[in-house]
């Protein structure tokens, strides 16, 4: 399932050179009459190379008509050594248009812009050197991993934020996801979890490990069920990880898990996960193959401080499922949130509170098939990044106002 997420509509104003360089000049609208922070600016190799011959060797980037670069990056998403896509992000007013050129720079000459997102895997037996593909423990598991994971892998695993929020993943056979609550808008988890840092546990000038995963999900870590029956993606088979890309304004990395058996079948499951500067959420995009059988995707969120779900039609693409509580380590209030396709969502439910497997776990089952990707979006909101998020009325307003920014898709016109 491919969604895309923007809120804009882009009209091809104008085609011109410069010398050598070619430019393209945009309208950029916001058909939404509220305004939008860091409204997303995505284009394709293809959709530009529709418009203009694009030189081998330079790059696209965004400015203003004034001339001034809009914070954007290029991302190679197949991993063949040339830019697949032009990514950007810029503020839009209600009901607002802007406009925008497309322009190419020499690689040496690229922009640069403040860093908003950040992947980080640091190797803790080798002074935490960052690591851009690695495989996880295995043998490792809910039962024997004190000590062992963290010896491994800085934060015990993989790690990505923004300047909103942080999260985790334990890169073992406990597959579980992890919040770290922020107080700063700089990067900072390439200094957590070090030998000699104070723990993560507690509060510190960056902000907290916030949340308590034990054995459930946490947050928005991924099952599939089969033959009505719960299990947890990578609890046994093999898994790496790998990064896709990283940027300013966005990062994706993936994480693989092969010849996970559940029953009798084989499968091999890619979960790719990407962070985007400015929001409270992390998108994972799932897709398995092995079998022919539709099976049911789970992602979840830990319910040990929580006593209810709300379910929530958002609009008529997305529904949520939403914690808020104080279930913060620290006593705040944190709600999680899963936002799903609806018309992919069959059933909501809860795990078993105690017990071998997965629990305490909230979920969502969405109808998934072999060989077709996914998407989920997970949210996290601690009152002590901001203070609204006390309030589930402005949760739910919040959470609103991002269902309308996935729906809205893009439309070009033709070109002039």
């Amino acid at each position: 399932m491919r969604k895309t997420s923007f809120l804009i509509v882009l009209f091809v104003l104008l085609l011109s050179s410069c010398g050598t360089k070619p430019e393209i000049t945009i309208q950029v609208s916001n058909l939404s009459d509220q305004s939008r922070t860091d409204a997303t600016l995505l284009l394709s190799r293809g959709e530009i190379s529709r418009w203009i011959d694009i030189p081998s060797d330079l790059l696209p980037v965004l400015k203003e008509v004034k001339g001034e670069y809009i914070p954007c990056q290029v991302d190679d998403i197949d991993g063949d050594g040339q830019w697949d896509e032009l990514f950007g992000l810029t503020d839009l007013g209600a009901s607002a248009s802007i406009t925008v050129v497309i322009a190419f720079v020499t690689p040496d000459t690229y922009p640069t812009f403040p860093i908003r997102t950040n992947l980080h895997l640091g190797d803790a037996k080798n002074g935490y050197q960052e690591l851009n593909v690695a495989d996880r423990l295995e043998g490792v598991s809910y039962h024997n991993y004190t000590d062992r994971t963290s010896a491994a892998f800085q934060m015990e695993g993989a790690a990505w934020e923004n300047d909103k929020v942080g999260f985790r993943n334990y890169m073992d056979q406990r597959n579980g996801m992890d919040i770290f609550g922020k107080t700063t808008a700089e990067m900072v988890l390439s200094k957590v979890g070090i030998e000699g840092a104070p723990s993560y546990h507690e509060p510190g000038d960056w902000g907290m490990d916030v949340l308590k995963v034990g054995t459930s999900l946490g947050a928005g870590a991924i099952a599939y069920m089969y033959h009505d029956s719960l299990y947890r993606v990578g609890d046994n088979g093999s898994g790496s990880y790998a990064v896709e890309f990283q940027g300013s304004q966005r990062s994706r990395f993936k994480l693989t898990y092969t010849d996970w058996q559940v029953d009798e079948l084989s499968l091999d499951v890619t979960h790719h996960v990407e962070i985007v500067a400015g929001r409270h959420y992390y998108q994972g995009t799932v897709v398995y193959e092995g079998t022919k059988d539709t099976l049911l995707l789970v992602p979840g969120i830990v319910n040990m401080k929580s006593e209810l779900l709300h379910v929530w039609k958002l609009d008529d693409q997305y529904t949520a499922l939403l914690t808020h509580d104080r279930q913060s380590e620290d006593g705040a209030y944190l709600a999680m949130a899963l936002m799903v396709p609806t018309s992919y969502l069959v059933s909501t439910g809860e795990t078993r509170d105690e017990g071998e497997g997965i629990t305490q776990t909230y979920y969502a089952a969405l109808e998934a098939y072999p060989g077709d990707q996914l998407s989920y979006r997970f949210y996290a909101l601690w009152e002590g990044e901001d203070s609204r998020w006390a309030s589930l009325e402005d949760i739910k307003e919040y959470l609103l106002t991002e269902a309308e920014r996935w729906t809205q898709s893009v439309v070009y016109a033709n070109r002039h």
